[in-house]
C-alpha cells in the first residue's frame, strides 16, 4: 500500500488492521444514514488521493444516491457527502436510480473514480490516532458527611442488659428470734422479755403439738444473733430460743433441653398402681399437702380438696404450680391420675413469693402453724415437699405428730450428690423419698445419704399446673407425693396400721436397685404399691 507524498507514512500491521476496522464501521454508519444496503466490497485504490470505499447497490449496479448534497473536500480530489433525512432501512422501499453515475469528465467527483461513494481523510485520521489519549476523567465521590456533634438529637446508646446477680439466700430471717414458752407463761412473758432484752414482740402463736406457745421477737439494732440468743437462753423462764429459719419448695428450674418424653403417666406402671387399685384407692384418707397454694379449680383436683388453710396469713390466696402438681400426683382424677384418687386433701398454703429473692419461701413459725392445723383436722399423712436447715422446734413438732400416729413423708432434696442432708427429710421418723426416671436411673440432682428410705418415679412427670394447664416437671418432691398416695392406699386397707408397720411393708416389698441391699442412693429400692398391700396384709 502506498500513500501520497504529502503524507508519507509507514503503517504497521496493527495500525493497518485498526484503519480497516474504522473504515468498515464508518461505511456501515454512512450506509445506515443514507438508506443503502449492508453489503459492501472494499476497494483500496491508489489514485493520487485518499482511500475510498465503493458501495454496491441492491440490483448489482452503482447508485447515484439521489438527493445528496456535494461538499468540497479539503483534500484534493476528494469530497464529503451529506445526506438528507431518509426513512428507516427496515421499512423503506428499494431506491430508484434514474441518473447515470457521474464521470470524471463531467465534473462529478474530481480525483475519484466513478464508483467512489465515501471519501475519508486518511492523514487526519492517522494524526488523530497518534495523539496521546486524553487524561482520565476524575471520578466524582460524595464528600463524607461529618458526624453530628450536637447532643440534642443524638440517640442515647443502648444499654446492655445484664442478668441480675445471684443473691445468696440466708439460712434464717435477719433480726428475728423464736422463743418457746409454756402455755401458762405466754400471756405476760413476752412483754417482760422484750423490755429486758430490748426486743419487739411481733406475734405469739400457740402450738398444740408442742404444748406451748411460740413468741416471735424482732430486735432493731445490729447485735449478733448468737449474742441475743445466748442472752435469752440464760433466762430461766425461756425453754428454747432459736432463729426463724427459711424453707423453700424442693423444685428445680425447667431444663432447656430434654430427652424424649416418656409415657406421661409412666409412674403409675412403675409403682404397680393398676393392680393396687383393685384392692384400694385411698378412699377418705386425709393427706395434708403443706406446700404453696393449690389451684382447687383445676379439673384434676375439683373433687379432691376437702379443706384449705392459709398459714401465711397475708390474705392474698395466691396459687402456685408446685403445690398444684403435688396435689395432682396424690389425688388427681382425669388427665393426671393420682396414686390415691379417692383420698381427701388438706390444702395448706405455707409458702409465699419472696419479693427480694423471687421464689416461694416460708419460715419455721409458719410451718409450725401448718403442722398444728393439719393435725387438728385429722390428717393421717403430712406430705412435705420442701427443705431447709436443721430446726429444733420443727423437729420437736414432727416428733410429736409422729407419736400421735401421723405418717411423715418428705422429699430427699435436689441438691446433688455432695449436698448436705435436707430437712425435714433427714429427721429420724420421716420417710425420705428420692426420684428415678423411666429407666430406673437416679435423678441427677437427687441428694444422697443414709436417711433416704425408698425411691419413686420423679423425672419428666406430667403434672397439673395453674390456670387449668399441664406441664412436665422433675424432682424428689414429685416422688414424695406418689409415696404419700401409696401410703393412703395402705391406710384405707388397714386404718389402724402404725407408721412402723407401713414403713416396713414399703421397704420389704421394694425392688432393689443399685448395689445389693440398702444403699445411700436408692434406699431400699423402687417402691411397689401392690406388693406393699400384700405385705401389709400378711403382717397384720
Amino acid at each position: 500500500m502506498m500513500f501520497s507524498e504529502k503524507y508519507p507514512l509507514r503503517l504497521t500491521p496493527g495500525t493497518l488492521l485498526a484503519l480497516i476496522a474504522f473504515v468498515l464501521i464508518s461505511a456501515s454508519a454512512g450506509q445506515a444514514k443514507a438508506g443503502n444496503t449492508s453489503k459492501f466490497t472494499r476497494n483500496l485504490e491508489l489514485s493520487g488521493g485518499p482511500r475510498a470505499v465503493t458501495p454496491i447497490g441492491l440490483y448489482g449496479q452503482t447508485p447515484t444516491l439521489a438527493g445528496v448534497k456535494k461538499r468540497k473536500s479539503p483534500i484534493a480530489g476528494g469530497s464529503y457527502l451529506s445526506g438528507r433525512k431518509f426513512t428507516s432501512e427496515y421499512n423503506r422501499k428499494p431506491p430508484t436510480y434514474n441518473r447515470k453515475p457521474p464521470t470524471q469528465s463531467s465534473g462529478g467527483y474530481r480525483g475519484v473514480r466513478p464508483s467512489v461513494g465515501i471519501s475519508i481523510d486518511v492523514g487526519r485520521l492517522i494524526q488523530q490516532m497518534q495523539k496521546p489519549p486524553p487524561p482520565p476523567k476524575k471520578v466524582y465521590s460524595k464528600p463524607k458527611r461529618k458526624k453530628k456533634t450536637s447532643t440534642a438529637r443524638r440517640r442515647p446508646p443502648r444499654k446492655q442488659v445484664r442478668p441480675p446477680a445471684l443473691k445468696i439466700i440466708p439460712q434464717f430471717i435477719p433480726n428475728e428470734i423464736l422463743v418457746f414458752v409454756t402455755s401458762d407463761q405466754a400471756g405476760t412473758l413476752g412483754a417482760e422479755l422484750a423490755a429486758t432484752f430490748n426486743l419487739n414482740v411481733v406475734e405469739t402463736v400457740p402450738v398444740a403439738l408442742l404444748e406451748g406457745s411460740i413468741i416471735r421477737f424482732r430486735y432493731p439494732d445490729n447485735r449478733p444473733l448468737r449474742d441475743v440468743i445466748a442472752s435469752l437462753t440464760s433466762d430461766p423462764r425461756v425453754s428454747q430460743a432459736q432463729p426463724n429459719n427459711y424453707y423453700h419448695p424442693v423444685a428445680k428450674k425447667k431444663r432447656k433441653t430434654r430427652s424424649k418424653k416418656p409415657n406421661p403417666q409412666y409412674g403409675l406402671a412403675k409403682l404397680s398402681v393398676g393392680p393396687a387399685h383393685k384392692i384400694s384407692q385411698g378412699r377418705d384418707v386425709i393427706v395434708a399437702v403443706i406446700d404453696t397454694g393449690i389451684d382447687a379449680r383445676h379439673p384434676v383436683l375439683s373433687k379432691s380438696i376437702a379443706m384449705s388453710f392459709d398459714a401465711v396469713g397475708d390474705g392474698k390466696k395466691t396459687v402456685d404450680r408446685h403445690g398444684t402438681a403435688i396435689a395432682g400426683l396424690i389425688a388427681g382424677q382425669g388427665k393426671v391420675k393420682g396414686v390415691a384418687p379417692l383420698s381427701k386433701l388438706l390444702a395448706v398454703r405455707a409458702f409465699t413469693m419472696h419479693r427480694e429473692y423471687n421464689k416461694p419461701m416460708t419460715s419455721g413459725l409458719i410451718l409450725l402453724r401448718s403442722f398444728d392445723w393439719s393435725f387438728a383436722n385429722k390428717a393421717r399423712i403430712f406430705n412435705m415437699s420442701f427443705s431447709g436447715p436443721y430446726d429444733p422446734l420443727v423437729k420437736k413438732a414432727l416428733e410429736s405428730a409422729y407419736e400421735k400416729g401421723v405418717i411423715l413423708v418428705a422429699a430427699a432434696g435436689n441438691g446433688g450428690a455432695k449436698a448436705a442432708p435436707a430437712y425435714p427429710a433427714a429427721y429420724e421418723n420421716v420417710i425420705a423419698i428420692t426420684a428415678l426416671d423411666n429407666k430406673d436411673k437416679l435423678y441427677v440432682h437427687a441428694n444422697r445419704g443414709e436417711y433416704v428410705t425408698v425411691a419413686a418415679p420423679g423425672v419428666d412427670m406430667l403434672v397439673p399446673s395453674i390456670k387449668k394447664g399441664y406441664r412436665y416437671s422433675s424432682g424428689t418432691s414429685l416422688a414424695a407425693a406418689q409415696i404419700s398416695g401409696l401410703i393412703a392406699l395402705l391406710l384405707e386397707k388397714n386404718p389402724d396400721a402404725t407408721s412402723e408397720a407401713i414403713v416396713d411393708a414399703i421397704k420389704n416389698s421394694a425392688r432393689d436397685l443399685g448395689p445389693k441391699g440398702y444403699d445411700t442412693q436408692f434406699g431400699a429400692g423402687l417402691a411397689d404399691a401392690h406388693a406393699s398391700l400384700l405385705s401389709l396384709n400378711s403382717s397384720q
